[in-house]
């Protein structure tokens, strides 16, 4: 049932009068009275003031009983008071939060255990209502967000485990995993004999709560529930379907929160499911050659995963040559621009970082540029060498045919060709 608020004579009078009883009785459990300021204060709503006065009569009289009595129902009452203040301003979070406190230091006072359990179940409401309305939104991740957020309020709450349970089965089933798989799934959800087996028994404890044996019979049939689902998880962690295997593992936990193989499944699945997303973010990373993003994310997802590991090598080895190529696509863009000596250079550091001595075929390329800078070179030797205009030109257009960018061996021709077309 969704929680709704008080009246206004039950969201102030009924709380404070029966926290005002309780201190009027430890008040006078003594016989001292001690002028009933505390009783007084919180009879006024004055509840802050009340807690520090108690406090201060804690702080003299460290060992009477009655004054740390009266301290704690003054702080109950502040924080009943601030926690009702919260749930209508529909703070519902901070509200329970309020109220679990209350319960820490007072949970023997009715008013704070009803107060905490409907706040429970308002918060339970709200995100299944939200669960409910993206699941017909088609949005099934967050559907399962707020189902799980409904759970950690109300860890029974059968339209939360359900609505899970569906949204589970159906996020396999878009993954990939066939309409056999999806049929399987829905029967063991809706219709297999061991729900059949869980309602009957279920149905013998509303009449007969006392009857151990259908206590037993239901929690075998749940634990067997939960081992089908374990079985179906473990094979799709063998064949690397990680999230789908998760979805599995904790469809088993919904059956049996406490089933060994199915917590430690969960959290294995989970971790590799978190390490998968990690691998995917470094695939995409080296795509748009973000380098240092893909090496954090690859350190990330290596540092938890323990079945991705040779995955995980895999695309360490592809971030290494996806680096190794941007150093390549520099020399071979100097090398067109005819500068060969600062191709050289650059070709020789990335054979040297290719830790195998070869890349590509940088290798042959260097060793061809390193040939032709020894032709240019010697040709342009001896074209200086000469004094002869022809011979000098004829030697120079050598040099350029092998180096165009050789030196100044295209202004020297340039200016012998100019010379020689001179009557």
């Amino acid at each position: 049932m969704a929680f709704e608020a008080p009246s206004a004579m039950t969201r102030t009078t009924v709380p404070i009068l029966a926290l005002t009883l309780a201190l009027a009785a430890a008040c006078s459990s003594t016989g001292s009275g001690r002028d009933g300021e505390v009783n007084d204060l919180v009879r006024r709503g004055e509840y802050l003031r009340a807690v520090q006065l108690a406090s201060e009569r804690c702080e003299r009289r460290p060992d009477d009983a009655q004054a740390r009595e009266e301290w704690r129902l003054a702080s109950v009452a502040l924080l009943l008071d601030d926690g009702r203040r919260l749930s209508f301003e529909r703070r519902d979070e901070e509200a329970l939060a309020k109220f679990e406190q209350a319960h820490a230091i007072a949970p023997d006072v009715e008013q704070v255990v009803d107060w905490r359990e409907a706040s429970l179940d308002k918060l339970a409401n709200l995100w299944v209502s939200r669960a409910i309305e993206w699941h017909a939104n088609d949005d099934l991740a967050k559907a399962s967000e707020c189902y799980e957020k409904a759970l950690t309020f109300r860890p029974d709450d059968s339209r939360a485990k359900n609505g899970l349970g569906r949204v589970l089965i159906q996020l396999n089933y878009r993954r990939g995993m066939g309409e056999k798989y999806f049929q399987t799934g829905l029967e063991a959800m809706q219709e297999y004999f061991l729900d059949q087996a869980v309602h009957h028994f279920s149905a013998t404890g509303k009449y007969d709560d006392d009857n151990e044996r259908a206590k037993r019979r239901r929690a075998q049939a749940d634990t067997l529930r939960a081992e089908e689902r374990v079985l179906q998880a473990a094979q799709l962690e063998e064949d690397g379907q990680f999230a789908a295997a998760r979805n599995e593992y904790r469809l088993a936990l919904l059956f049996d929160a406490e089933h060994k193989l199915a917590k430690e499944g969960f959290e294995r699945s989970q971790r590799e499911e978190k390490a998968a997303e990690f691998l995917r973010e470094c695939e995409n990373r080296i795509l748009r050659r973000q380098f240092p993003e893909a090496s954090k994310a690859l350190d990330a997802g290596a540092a938890i995963t323990q079945r991705q590991v040779e995955a995980f090598e895999t695309e360490r080895a592809r971030l290494h040559d996806a680096r190794l190529m941007v150093d390549y696509e520099a020399a071979r863009a100097v090398e067109v621009d005819h500068r060969y000596e600062d191709a050289i250079v650059l070709y020789t550091a990335l054979i040297e970082a290719s830790g195998q001595g070869y890349f590509q075929d940088a290798l042959a390329r260097r060793d061809t540029l390193v040939d032709l800078v020894s032709k240019a070179e010697s040709a342009y030797t001896r074209s200086q060498s000469t004094t002869d205009a022809a011979q000098k030109l004829a030697l120079l257009e050598q040099v350029l045919i092998v180096y165009p960018e050789y030196r100044d061996a295209a202004s020297q021709a340039d200016a012998l060709r100019a010379q020689l077309a001179k009557p």
